[in-house]
């Protein structure tokens, strides 16, 4: 092979270190891939059931929860104000009715009526509310297989 096909190795590890970071924007993902954070440019605001944060006040957009044959159920946006370290936002579907964005300081469990499907665990420091990109555990609409409920 000759000098001038072969691919500049600087260049290549640089492309690598890029598309790790897109893929997992935490610093600590791979060793390596620390020394120069770069913040995800995913914007969550563009999802159903997607968020944006200003201050404590986590603004989740509306989503629907889709429940095998049944009508789909349609979810309002909410604004949901922290007021603790790891808060969990979810919806709360009661089956074949009604669908509710809410906050609780534990994880939620289910009922035999209620679906509670967990949307982020959100933290706060100083009195400001972050979600990490980790701690997302859902995004759009909500699919729920038939056989449930």
């Amino acid at each position: 092979m000759n000098e001038s096909t072969i691919p500049d190795n600087e260049f290549l590890f640089n492309k690598v270190k890029d598309l790790e970071l897109a893929a997992a924007p935490n610093p600590n993902y791979h060793p390596g891939a620390g020394e120069d954070y770069v913040e995800s440019a995913m914007d969550y605001s563009d999802f159903a059931f997607g968020f944006s944060i200003s201050g404590a006040v986590v603004t989740v957009n509306a989503g629907k929860v889709r429940h095998g044959t049944r009508t789909a159920v349609s979810v309002a946006t909410d604004d949901i104000t922290i007021g603790d370290d790891q808060t969990w936002i979810f919806v709360a579907f009661t089956y074949g009715s009604t669908g509710t964005i809410t906050s609780s300081t534990s994880e939620p469990v289910d009922t035999q009526t209620v679906h509670n499907h967990v949307l982020y665990l959100v933290t706060l420091t100083d009195s400001v509310a972050s979600v990490e990109s980790g701690d997302i555990k859902h995004l759009g609409d909500i699919f729920i297989p038939g056989a449930f409920a």
